[in-house]
Parts: C-alpha cells; structure tokens; sequence
C-alpha cells in the first residue's frame, strides 16, 4: 500500500519573543493578504486590521504547533517531516526554533541554540510519525561548531539537515563556509534539504537563493543526498534542470503546490519527465503550519490532478507515479520501512 508523507513542516515557536514572532509571521503572509484585496496594498495595515484578518482565519502570527498537534492536522499520514530552524538575527532579535511552551522534554530556558534537541523531543514525542531534520548556520558561531552540532543531532535520533542560506546571509556555494556542512552530512549519511527557492520575508538574500547555485554541490558531492526545497520557486525550471543533471538531487513542492491551480499542478507534474526528470524525484510537501498550507487539502490536490488530464487532452499520469510522488519517494530516499 502506498505510503503519505509530508517531507515539508515547521515545529514549536519560531523564537521566545512573543511580539517579533507576530510580527514576523505578518511580514511573510502580507503579500497573501494583499493579493487576496483583505488588507490594503498602498499602505501598511493597522494593527486592527492585522487582528481582524487574524481573527477570520483563526490564527496570530506564525503560531505554535507541538507534535501532538503536527500529527493531529496530518490524519492518514504515514510520516511527517519536522524541519528545525536554526539560530540567527533578525533585526537583532535572537530567533529560531524554540519550545516556548514546554511542549517537550527538554529542560532549562528556551534558548534557539537548542533548536536540535527541540526536534529530537519531538520525534521523541511522537517516534511512529516524526522524522526530524536539524539545522546548522555556519555563520552564527563558525563552521566547526556548525559542524560539531551537526554530528551531535544526529547522535540524538535526527535524520536529516535543513539549511537556509538566504536567511542567515551565507552562499550555499561558499567553499569555506558551506561546503564542511556538505561534507558532514555526506559523512554522516544524511541527506540536505536546501530552502534554495524565494522568499517574501525583506531580508533574506535574493541573490543567494537561485537554485543552480547548487551546481558545485552536484560535482563536489556526487554522492550526498540534495533535496531543493519548494522546487526552487519561482526559479522552477532551474530547480527542474538541476534534477536533470545532478542524479543525488531532488526536490519538494511545498508552496509551490499550494500557489498554482490544480490544472497547473498536473501540467508541472506532466512535464517532468519530457524535460528528463523522474517524478521518482519529487516529493510532496506542505510548508505547514502556514495557514495556505493545509495538509489535507493539499493531498486532495495532488491526487486529484488527473481530472485535469481530459479537459487538456492529455494522459492522466500513472498512478503509480502520483503515489510515490505522496510518499514512497521520499521513503525510498530515506531508506524508510513504513508500515502498511
């Protein structure tokens, strides 16, 4: 039987402050509420009509979703990805992923360091569904620390690593600063996953995020596992011709899926394989908890994108396809024995 996966989602807080992790959320999601014509576009909104908007879609700022809730809003998932966010400044704020609430087992004060012991206590939490992945940012305190917690967050049950160089202000391509990480991961069996795709948060770094800037990963690191996060949007063909050239290279929808119509959706996925890229190297994923980024609805889009194929006068994509595309890709990519 063919398994569910969600290879894309976040965890717990984004930081111990409570305001800038409002107001954070709000800077990433003002462009949907503009383009939407729920908040106004030649102005910055008003508190109110920030609470207002909130208020509706049931939500305040970025939230905080603990493992029981993760696995709640993920019904008929075999597996769901947990992605750590590792520490940097923003705006001189300390953030990354924290237990605010005490959700976990660990210890002590909150602190964004400890991103990877938060997600190891959440595969701990809830070991038959949570897969964790850490983060390092090798521009925080130096790569060989970066490098150290890498091998300890493994040690500690995490399976993969989640970078993020256009946030925290480093190329991927950096050969002292980067490519250690690789390094590690490689010799550690782990595979990375890369946010190398857009962003609408004002500070991350445009000019770091364009996905073929992963191309001297591909010839270095012939056999590291790369995983192109949100399949590189809106540099999509790009991402699209690194799975073509690089075989260690793969790819997730997440938010790119869930901003096209489902008609575009099929013909993203139709398209592959003519452009010589097996869909055995994609794999679905949601960005949740984002509020655009419902688990549910998303699968239903997927699996659904077949009634598409008539109207367009196309073949519908086999099954088969669709199925890994849910789950058993990234099960295969990780070596995972789900049970039926």
């Amino acid at each position: 039987m063919p398994v569910q996966i969600d290879a894309h989602t976040h965890i717990l807080s984004m930081g111990t402050d409570a305001a800038f992790t409002k107001t954070y959320g709000r800077e990433g999601s003002l462009c949907i509420y503009r383009s939407a014509g729920r908040l106004p576009s030649h102005r910055c909104p008003t508190d109110h009509e920030w609470d207002e908007v909130e208020a509706e879609d049931g939500h305040d700022g970025f939230g905080v979703i603990g493992p029981d809730e993760t696995v709640a809003a993920h019904p008929g998932f075999d597996k769901i990805v947990a992605l750590a966010v590792s520490p940097q400044y923003l705006d001189g704020v300390l953030m990354g992923t924290v237990d605010v609430d005490g959700v976990t087992d660990v210890t002590g004060d909150p602190h964004p360091e400890r991103c990877n012991e938060y997600l190891a206590a959440c595969v701990r939490a809830q070991p038959e569904k949570i897969i964790g992945f850490a983060s390092v940012n090798p521009a925080y305190r130096g790569v060989r620390v970066a490098v150290e917690e890498l091998g300890r967050a493994v040690e500690a049950g995490l399976s993969g690593v989640k970078l993020y160089p256009m946030y925290q202000h480093w190329s991927p391509a950096d050969r002292e600063l980067a490519f250690p990480i690789y390094a590690a991961a490689r010799d550690l069996g782990i595979p990375v996953m890369i946010h190398q795709a857009g962003s609408t948060r004002i500070d991350a770094k445009l000019e770091y995020a364009r996905p073929a800037m992963l191309d001297d990963i591909g010839r270095e690191f012939r056999d590291l596992r790369v995983i192109i996060a949100h399949c590189g949007t809106p540099w999509v063909d790009e991402a699209m011709f690194m799975l073509t050239k690089h075989p260690n290279f793969y790819t997730e929808i997440s938010y790119h899926m869930a901003t096209v119509t489902r008609r575009d959706l099929f013909l993203y996925l139709y398209r592959a394989e003519p452009s010589f890229v097996p869909l055995e190297k994609i794999m679905f994923g949601t960005d949740f908890p984002g509020f655009l980024y419902d688990p549910v609805a998303l699968r239903e889009k997927l699996l659904t994108v077949n009634e598409e194929a008539g109207p367009l006068g196309l073949p519908p994509i086999p099954q088969s396809k669709l199925d890994g595309v849910m789950g058993d890709n990234f099960a295969a990519l990780l070596g995972l024995e789900v049970p039926a």
